[in-house]
C-alpha cells in the first residue's frame, strides 16, 4: 500500500458543506402527486403544480426542524453481552416550524377548522368561524425547498412528505415582542400511491457543479 496522510484520506471537501439559508414549506391537498423533477436541464428552478400553497414566512430561530424516532426491539442472548438480533419496529419522521403569516392556509393548519365555505363579511370584511368540537385530521401532501449558495448558482435541497399530518400544536403566545403565530409538528405517513413516507433530492446550478465530488454517479 503507498504511504499517505490522514488529510488525503479524509477527503475534506468545504464546497459539500450545505446550509440552508432560506426554506420555504408547500401544503396541497392530500394526494397532490409532486413533480418528477424541481429543476430543468439548466438546473433552474421550476414552479410547483398549483395546488402546493406556500406557508409563506416562518419563524428564523425555529427554522424548519426534521426528526427521525427509530423504534427497535433487540433480542438478548444468554452469555452475550451485545443483542444477537435487532429489528426495526417504528420509522417516524416529523417536520416542525411555525408560520408566521395569517393566511387561510396557516388558520386551517392552527385551528383545523375547514375554510373552504368561510366567506368575509362583505361590509366589515370581518371574518368568523368555529373550531371543530370533534377529532379531524386533515392529511396533506407536503414539499418543503431549502436554498444555498446566491441566486446565480444556487444549491437546492428537497424533501417530499406525500402524507402528513399535524400531531402537535404548540399554542399561541400573545404578547408586544412577538407576532400571533404558534409552532406546529407534522408527522410523515407512507402513501400507498407515492410508495413512500418520506423523499430527498438536491439540484441547481450550483449542486450540478459539485454533484461528481459527491459520490453519486451520472445516469448512463
Amino acid at each position: 500500500m503507498p504511504a499517505t496522510n490522514l488529510t488525503a484520506l479524509k477527503n475534506a471537501q468545504r464546497s459539500l458543506l450545505l446550509k440552508p439559508l432560506d426554506a420555504a414549506v408547500f401544503l396541497a391537498p392530500w394526494y397532490t402527486a409532486a413533480p418528477t423533477a424541481f429543476t430543468d436541464a439548466s438546473g433552474a428552478l421550476q414552479t410547483l403544480p398549483a395546488a402546493f400553497k406556500p406557508v409563506g414566512l416562518i419563524d428564523k430561530k425555529t427554522g424548519v426542524a426534521f426528526a427521525r424516532g427509530i423504534t427497535a426491539a433487540p433480542i438478548e442472548a444468554y452469555g452475550e453481552l451485545q443483542p444477537v438480533r435487532n429489528d426495526i419496529t417504528s420509522d417516524i419522521t416529523t417536520i416542525e416550524f411555525q408560520p408566521q403569516q395569517t393566511t387561510a392556509l396557516t388558520l386551517e393548519l392552527t385551528t383545523s377548522a375547514n375554510l373552504a365555505q368561510v366567506k368575509s363579511n362583505a361590509t366589515s370584511g370581518e371574518v368568523f368561524f368555529p373550531q371543530p368540537a370533534s377529532e379531524q385530521i386533515t392529511y396533506y401532501s407536503a414539499i418543503i425547498i431549502g436554498k444555498d449558495g446566491n441566486d446565480a448558482e444556487p444549491i437546492y435541497v428537497f424533501k417530499v412528505l406525500p402524507k402528513v399530518a399535524v400531531s402537535k400544536f404548540g399554542g399561541e403566545q400573545w404578547n408586544p415582542t412577538e407576532v400571533l403565530a404558534q409552532k406546529l409538528t407534522m408527522v410523515a405517513f407512507k402513501d400507498d400511491t407515492a410508495g413512500y413516507a418520506v423523499a430527498h433530492g438536491f439540484g441547481g446550478l450550483g449542486w450540478k457543479k459539485i454533484v461528481a465530488q459527491t459520490g453519486i454517479a451520472p445516469a448512463a
